[in-house]
């Protein structure tokens, strides 16, 4: 579970704005820990039966992982919460970057694509500043 505190505006952490920074609060429940889990004992039965010479665990260690869904890219607010530069649809001067806009998880890491659409986003938003800052 992903959640994102609003500090108190005297907050002691802001950004080059003087804006308090939100905290981002991530935690994992039993069931996601318990998957994690059987998933990586497999992976380690798996590696034993096809002769590997090393193996390790990590269990109970979860990885970092990107987190996808939640704020999903779309062309409306009916079906999305942002458009294709991650501007939020019911709030004009939000944008959202990052894995959230995902609708799904493709086959390989999202990190260049996470990129990709973030200065996307950044760039739309720098070329309507005027529209959106006021």
């Amino acid at each position: 579970m992903v959640r994102i505190r609003l500090p108190p505006a005297a907050s002691l952490f802001k950004d080059e704005f003087s804006m308090p920074l939100a905290k981002i609060v991530h935690t994992y429940d039993k069931d996601a820990e318990a998957v994690w889990n059987a998933n990586f004992e497999e992976g380690l039965r798996i590696a034993h039966a096809t002769g590997a010479k090393e193996v390790w665990s990590a269990r109970g260690n979860m990885p970092t992982i990107h987190l996808m869904g939640g704020t999903i890219m779309g062309p409306g607010s009916a079906n999305s919460v942002v458009n294709s530069y991650g501007q939020t649809h019911e709030i004009p001067n939000l944008y959202l970057a990052g894995p959230g806009i995902f609708p799904t998880a493709g086959a390989s890491n999202p990190t260049y694509t996470i990129f990709a659409l973030s200065l996307r986003g950044a760039e739309q938003l720098a070329a309507e500043w005027s529209t959106v800052a006021g």
